[in-house]
């Protein structure tokens, strides 16, 4: 059975990648995330940014990774409102799309995520900052509590002489 490859920068198809974010199945949404954080079109950014508080945290995900794949640095504020939003559910593709934006706003938040007891969230967190900064502070995510807590002094010590200045 051949079938035709749907080409990707149709119009057409762009327009039915949209009509999905709205539809009934959460899989659909999700996968339409998805696509069209792989397309790369920026037109889709306001739709996936709504997407953010969608009711399937799967679908809140993709959407979140789609817009860290479009580079669009527009989105930051709503990504890092994410991150304050206890409700989100997993902050693991917020915190990868801001450190793809190489958000610099978003440091304090990533500081912050240093302490949370979920090793991976805070060994994303660590790796966020290494590449926004491009300081080689070493923290291990699955150490003992006082050798992390000296990283984050670091961390902390290092943000507070160049927050000022800093640029990414």
């Amino acid at each position: 059975m051949d079938t035709a490859p749907v080409p990707t920068n149709s119009t057409d198809d762009y327009d039915t990648l949209i009509k999905d974010l709205n539809h009934r199945v959460w899989e659909v949404r999700r996968d339409s995330c998805e696509e069209l954080g792989l397309r790369g079109d920026k037109r889709a950014v306001q739709h996936l940014v709504r997407l953010l508080a969608d009711g399937v945290g799967a679908v809140r995900f993709s959407a979140a990774d789609a817009l860290g794949k479009l580079g669009d640095k527009s989105v930051i504020p709503q990504l890092i409102k994410q991150l304050d939003n206890a409700h989100f559910g997993a902050y693991g593709p917020v915190i990868e799309s801001l450190a793809n934006l190489k958000a610099a706003e978003a440091i304090p938040h990533f500081i912050k995520f240093l302490r949370d007891p979920d090793a991976r969230l805070r060994g994303l967190a660590a790796n966020a900052l290494m590449v926004i900064t491009r300081q080689l502070i070493v923290f291990k995510a699955k150490g003992g509590e006082e050798e992390r807590e000296a990283s984050i002094k670091q961390w902390e010590t290092w943000w507070s002489k160049n927050k000022a200045t800093f640029k990414t």
